[in-house]
């Protein structure tokens, strides 16, 4: 083919598309969203013992999902959610944990670190023990 007769085939292609209206994503919001949104209270419905199938339903008649909403897609989407929610809270706990002040070491932490630290010479008349803020033991 030639580069002609491809460019009118690409163009003709172009326009017969056109003609057709675009599928447009679904115009209710997607289940991560709804859930997000209403987490609280379907996690209350959900410890009073209704199934995602009610919830499902019920959210689909009330129009936050299409009215062909699948509830294992719901509870996917409510798993998911939680993981998140989960691992939020954990990263939250270890940010408060690294963030605080220092602790102050005790005199005895700082003994022991000091010893564990030095550096033994022996001379010809016995042994010193150097440690790393200058001061020594006989």
């Amino acid at each position: 083919m030639e580069t002609q007769s491809i460019k009118a085939a690409v163009k003709g292609a172009v326009e017969s598309i056109r003609k057709t209206p675009a599928v447009r994503r679904r115009k209710n919001v997607s289940y991560a969203v709804v859930v997000k949104v209403g987490y609280e209270e379907i996690q209350k419905l959900r410890n009073d013992g209704y199934s995602y199938d009610v919830i499902c339903k019920m959210l689909s008649e009330n129009g936050a999902l299409d009215t062909e909403a699948r509830p294992k897609n719901l509870c996917t989407a409510f798993l998911r959610e939680t993981k998140r929610r989960l691992l939020r809270a954990q990263v939250n706990a270890s940010t408060l944990k690294t963030s605080s002040a220092p602790v102050e070491k005790t005199e005895q932490e700082k003994e022991w670190t000091r010893k564990m630290t030095g550096t033994v010479v022996d001379t010809g008349l016995g042994t010193i023990i150097k440690h790393t803020d200058g001061s020594f033991e006989y």
